[in-house]
């Protein structure tokens, strides 16, 4: 007798996640819903707002969004989001739990530990499609017993996106190297100032380069690294080689920004994937990039310099990574700024070498493109939701667990509201 909980209707997919955002995340749950537009598979959207003003930016799925019971028509739930998100806000919306539905979720996560908090929403999911090995590996050594599948990770970046040097004044004759952060993604991660202590090192007195810095950065992440844009800021204006771009851009304009420069740079202290070097790679530029961490799993000899580094323990001001939440025996990469300085040199006097290594790069991202479009990862979740699949056996428990993170969330609300309003009306002192 099957479980009332199996799988029993044709297979489809239920996409709840930042449909609309313009950064990773969203990029990432666009590349499945096009996957599985391309291979026929049935979806029901569903757009979560992250916060930040980062909703609504892509509207290429936004008159397929439903909302209500309708957001989860088929047996499979995939959340396109990292386990806090779905903690925050599922308590909010039943149907993302139904007891008929088995869930999964694609964690994007740049540790090699996970947090307690993400350990707990993850053992609760039927499935984990890790993007990476990186991710995997933590997977795993977290939840030895979870069904995780590696759900190898594509870019896809339109054809006709055409350079432009002069929108950012930069010069035409230069050899122009590009990084790209996101404030929001903590500055302690993703390093920019080592970016441009390298560039510093590798270019003193020389005027035919340039370093492009383009700076995404919300209200709440401009006020937690006030400290780090000012001092940018700073080296930007005391030195007329560093671009600063903060202007807010299209996805499609990024892209435009990359294909107008030579050479992407990112010395990352981790990424879950490694997303803006992938772009880049497609429009056959070489990148230089830490060599650790999700990254690796598509940079090569031939299409990417990786840059050394030794590892450091992990100390952020970002609240993601402070030590109450992903512990004190954590690590990550911290890259060696000569090194970085070094393959800049060789790459702003080697235009044969620039130009083979871009080639490599696209070709290598086509390739991928072409193993991602296959839908193998489709395959694999039919298999996993067959009736007699194990994915059953232990579904009801899950289902439990689920349910019980989202009751407890939604206890913590209802205190912090209450808290709140205790303190507007007199009735509690505020906490010091």
């Amino acid at each position: 007798m099957r479980s009332s909980g199996r799988a029993e209707r044709p297979f489809g997919i239920n996409i709840i996640g930042f449909v609309t955002g313009s950064f990773g995340l969203g990029v990432a749950a666009r590349n499945t819903i096009r996957l599985l537009d391309a291979h026929g598979v049935p979806v029901a959207l569903t757009d979560v707002d992250p916060g930040g003003s980062r909703q609504g930016h892509d509207t290429t799925f936004a008159d397929r969004l439903v909302e209500g019971r309708n957001a989860t028509p088929y047996p499979l739930t995939l959340f396109h989001m990292n386990p806090p998100n779905f903690a925050e806000k599922a308590w909010m919306f039943p149907a993302w739990t139904r007891n008929d539905r088995a869930n999964a979720c694609v964690p994007f996560w740049e540790l090699p530990l996970l947090p307690e908090s993400w350990v707990s929403v993850l053992d609760a999911m039927d499935i984990v499609l890790a993007p990476t090995c990186f991710v995997e590996d933590a997977v795993r050594a977290a939840l030895p017993d979870a069904l995780c599948i590696h759900y190898r990770q594509a870019a896809f970046v339109p054809d006709d996106v055409e350079p432009d040097r002069a929108r950012w004044n930069i010069p035409a004759d230069a050899v122009a190297f590009v990084s790209s952060f996101d404030a929001s993604s903590d500055i302690s991660r993703k390093n920019p100032e080592a970016v441009v202590r390298a560039f510093l090192k590798a270019f003193p007195g020389r005027y035919d380069v340039c370093l492009v810095l383009k700076v995404n950065s919300g209200a709440d992440a401009r006020v937690l690294f006030a400290r780090h844009l000012t001092d940018l800021d700073a080296l930007a204006a005391s030195d007329p080689r560093i671009i600063l771009v903060h202007e807010t851009l299209s996805y499609r304009d990024i892209l435009a920004l990359y294909a107008s420069c030579d050479v992407l740079v990112s010395l990352h202290r981790s990424e879950g994937l490694g997303l803006s070097l992938m772009e880049a790679m497609s429009y056959g530029k070489p990148v230089i990039a830490t060599g650790w961490s999700g990254n690796m799993d598509f940079m090569t000899p031939e299409n990417s310099c990786a840059v050394a580094y030794e590892f450091i323990p992990v100390v952020s001001e970002h609240p993601s990574y402070q030590a109450t939440i992903v512990g004190n025996d954590v690590y990550w990469a911290d890259p060696d700024e000569d090194a970085a300085a070094a393959h800049m040199l060789t790459l702003a006097d080697d235009r044969e070498l620039r130009e083979a290594m871009g080639s490599r790069a696209r070709q290598d991202m086509a390739e991928l493109r072409a193993t991602y479009e296959r839908g193998e990862i489709i395959c694999a979740l039919e298999r996993a939701l067959a009736p007699d699949a194990p994915l059953w056996r232990d579904h009801a428990r899950k289902r439990r667990a689920l349910l019980k993170i989202t009751h407890v969330s939604a206890y913590r609300r209802v205190r912090r509201f209450g808290g709140r309003l205790l303190r507007r009306i007199g009735l509690m002192k505020p906490v010091d």
